[in-house]
């Protein structure tokens, strides 16, 4: 290609979250495309005026999660301003809408790899955005389009990206076939389950040794059904065949562990005696985020408390710590439901497993992204109090209780792709005062509707 259709993509850093980017990298790489790639730790907006200066074609890149997005929405308005933005990520998955509305060109709504190289390839040909490329959505003459969901495979691209130094944890599961009302990961687009081949994981391992980087870890939603041929049941098989595939080129392996936990139906004598033998990890982390039987039921995990504990107890047997995974504040959690939540938390302290504690987040694109979060109950405030002083916590739960009402207060004032925001009901009394904080420096699109709704509280 000729250097006037080279397209200079710069990629906005959050919060060190370079590695994010690998996989994109890696497609617009080995797509044909000309393409110059910077990952940059700022604001983009002066490198972006720079280059557009200079009669460069550019695309901006942003991936956010939803406290990125509350506290980047500033920016990339700015951003989107002056460079055609595409906006990637969990929040732009599962709120499009409100990213388009800053000004962003296009959202990401599906798989990034190939939603990346079909924008790129656009601007590269001087056209527009007025449809929207495969898994993205656009804003077009005032209405929200969304594009065709194309699937990738996890094998046409690799997993890292030596050239900008991006070598992350290891993508060898894609979607979840399991339907948690709080996740967001069943309910985006790219919700099909696709696994990297073990040829292209010790492929990518054999580059990450040569590098230096021995340690090799995985990313998953659920760690432990790696080859799984029902997506229900493990299969200790593929799992060897994984680990010993990273073992024979000098890696050293690491499942079950964060970034790639598990659920305690995968949790089996077979499993962890092969992740025993492979893998170098000795803490494996256990979903089981309530100890109410009737709240799991209600949340859709499709397991009971039994079925955790006794996964806890079959990684102390075998050597492992449990690490087991509790969400504080759960729509439809009521006093029954905290009292049987908190007597499983000693019941398992008192095995030797640890509680990585959450508060839950409504987040955008789940079942539960509208129900607003509830504050700590007093319950398990005196539960962390005396399980703090026998060292067996771990997790974000203080943060998160904030961030569950900013998150909220986001949705309830934009909740669906409107021709204008249609802010919910009843919503003004809880977020005032958040919006306020928000709304005029970081989310100057919404400041009218912000004022609107002040007179209207």
């Amino acid at each position: 290609m000729s250097s006037g259709s080279r397209v200079y993509v710069l990629m906005r850093s959050v919060y060190g979250g370079r590695n994010a980017f690998a996989p994109v990298a890696s497609a617009l790489a080995a797509s044909g495309l000309d393409v110059r790639i910077r990952i940059v730790e700022s604001s983009p907006e002066p490198i972006a005026r720079e280059l557009l200066a200079r009669g460069r074609r550019v695309v901006v890149m942003y991936g956010v999660t939803s406290p990125a997005f509350l506290e980047l929405a500033g920016e990339i308005h700015r951003v989107s301003r002056i460079a055609p933005t595409i906006v990637g990520g969990p929040h732009a998955a599962g709120a499009y809408w409100q990213v388009l509305r800053l000004g962003a060109a296009a959202a990401v709504v599906g798989d990034g790899e190939i939603a990346a190289v079909e924008v790129v390839e656009r601007v590269a040909e001087g056209m527009g955005l007025e449809e929207p490329p495969s898994n993205t959505a656009v804003r077009s003459g005032g209405r929200f389009k969304v594009g065709p969901v194309a699937l990738a495979s996890l094998d046409d691209y690799t997993p890292h990206y030596p050239q900008l130094g991006l070598y992350p944890p290891i993508e060898i599961m894609r979607g979840c076939s399991y339907r948690c009302r709080f996740c967001q990961v069943p309910w985006e687009f790219k919700s099909q389950v696709r696994f990297r081949s073990v040829g292209s994981v010790a492929k990518a391992a054999a580059d990450y040794v040569a590098a230096g980087k021995r340690e090799i870890r995985f990313i998953a939603p659920i760690g432990f059904a790696y080859g799984s041929e029902d997506l229900r049941t493990p299969n200790p098989a593929a799992v060897e065949e994984l680990l010993s595939s990273v073992r024979a080129v000098g890696g050293k392996p690491y499942l079950g562990s964060f970034p790639s936990e598990t659920r305690p139906e995968f949790v089996t004598p077979e499993i962890l005696r092969v992740v025993r033998r492979l893998a170098y990890n000795r803490r494996i982390s256990i979903g089981l985020q309530s100890g109410s039987d009737m709240l799991l039921e209600r949340i859709g995990r499709g397991h009971g408390v039994d079925e955790a504990v006794r996964a806890a107890g079959l990684a102390l047997e075998h050597g492992f710590t449990p690490v087991v995974d509790i969400i504080f504040g759960m729509p439809g959690e009521d006093e029954e439901d905290v009292v049987e939540t908190v007597k499983a938390m000693y019941r398992l302290s008192e095995m030797g497993a640890r509680l990585r504690l959450h508060h839950f987040l409504p987040l955008p694109g789940t079942p539960f992204a509208r129900i607003p979060p509830k504050p700590l109950h007093p319950l398990y405030r005196r539960a962390v109090l005396k399980l703090l002083g026998r060292g067996v916590l771990e997790g974000y739960w203080r943060e998160q209780e904030r961030l569950g009402l900013e998150i909220y207060c986001m949705t309830a004032l934009d909740p669906a792709p409107t021709r204008e925001p249609q802010p919910l009901r009843g919503s003004e009394r809880l977020c005032s005062s958040v919006w306020k904080a928000i709304a005029p420096a970081r989310l100057e699109p919404y400041s009218g509707v912000v004022e609107g709704l002040e007179h209207r509280a």
